[in-house]
């Protein structure tokens, strides 16, 4: 008999606020860095979620140098 599915978890935002573009690109920069440094640190680390957040990142800052 199979196992009971459980449906993920579904969060709901109480509340939010506006945050600019140049604010943005620093929090993702920190992150990236972050978690760069960490998974170096740990010698295991998804270099496909890497990739992908350093494209966030140079996207984020691409979009802020337009502006």
């Amino acid at each position: 008999m199979d196992s009971a599915l459980h449906p993920p978890l579904i969060l709901k935002p109480l509340s939010s606020r506006p945050i600019s573009t140049k604010n943005v690109a620093k929090r993702i920069g920190k992150f990236v860095d972050d978690f760069q440094a960490r998974t170096a640190a740990a010698q295991a680390g998804n270099s496909a979620v890497t990739v992908q957040l350093q494209k966030l990142k140079d996207a984020m800052q691409e979009e802020l140098a337009r502006k």
